[in-house]
């Protein structure tokens, strides 16, 4: 989010406009609360890849829009892409700094190219929820909504439409949060595959079977059982506990990304456009046919 300096906003949308290059979809709004400019800019040869600006926040009580403007992009999709890295020189270039630019919050992913229906997220302490059509269509939540430390399990090749199986667990990052904190708020994720073939689980009869796909998404409940139906539950149990692999150097190496992309963009001292340090997508094969906005 963008807080532009006064009267700049008009001459952004006038810099939109005329970037013939640019490919995007726009429409207005006037409900409180929204932005009364919206773009859908399209990226890739069919417009397959998109993000969002918004510009001019429609405030209560204001005669006018706000000078605000608003970015919503993923970088793993259009972080490569000319017209993403256009726009946030643009915005830069009028954006009036009152503090630091700060990340509030972001999503991790860690995938799995396996079905749906090998997983499944443990309830914990956090408030759970589940929206399920069918064991392949199946969404699991850990956590309060739009809060620090959600954690989202679903399938994405059915969200996706992939060719190929992929189960993706998601994560709601508090700002920079540090390694140590990110793995606190880890959850424990069950695999299934690793014990429904086992000689134990064939061995089950039909009622065991069922306590067991009941452990399964409530494991909480193992003291309900008694003593040694409870210990054979519980090795069975302990068999398909997969706490997911955190690695603490990848993700720091995530993190230094999304710091980057908070930073403003500095030109370079020898002149040119190319900025000072190493702007996340910049690659020497990548030239732009218009040169970056200036300061002037």
């Amino acid at each position: 989010m963008f807080r532009l300096r006064m009267g700049t906003a008009q001459g952004l949308l006038d810099e939109l406009g005329a970037a013939q290059w640019l490919n995007f979809d726009h429409w207005t709004s006037y409900k409180y609360g929204t932005y009364r400019n919206q773009f859908r800019i399209l990226c890739g040869p069919d417009g397959e890849r998109s993000f969002w600006l918004g510009v001019g926040m429609v405030a209560y009580g204001k005669s006018r829009p706000s000078d605000t403007a608003k970015a919503e992009f993923n970088p793993n999709k259009v972080g490569d892409e000319r017209a993403l890295r256009w726009l946030l020189r643009c915005l830069w270039k009028r954006a009036r700094l009152v503090e630091p630019c700060t990340v509030k919050q972001w999503d991790l992913a860690c995938d799995w190219p396996h079905p749906r229906e090998w997983y499944s997220l443990r309830k914990d302490a956090r408030l759970y929820e589940e929206t399920t059509h069918s064991a392949a269509d199946r969404t699991q939540y850990v956590g309060a909504r739009n809060a620090p430390g959600r954690c989202k399990l679903y399938n994405k090749q059915l969200e996706s439409h992939l060719d190929s199986p992929m189960t993706r667990l998601e994560i709601t990052v508090p700002g920079l949060a540090g390694p140590h904190e990110v793995a606190a708020l880890w959850p424990i994720v069950y695999r299934l595959q690793d014990v429904q073939g086992t000689a134990e689980v064939a061995a089950l009869n039909d009622t065991d079977r069922f306590i067991f796909a009941t452990l399964l998404d409530a494991p909480d409940r193992l003291n309900e059982l008694g003593r040694r139906k409870r210990d054979k539950m519980a090795a069975l149990l302990e068999k398909c506990r997969y706490r997911v692999a955190f690695d603490a150097a990848a993700y720091d190496r995530v993190l230094r990304a999304v710091v980057r992309w908070g930073e403003r963009p500095a030109p370079d001292p020898d002149g040119g456009d190319r900025p000072r340090w190493d702007w996340p997508g910049w690659g020497e094969e990548w030239r732009p046919e218009v040169r970056w906005p200036t300061g002037t």
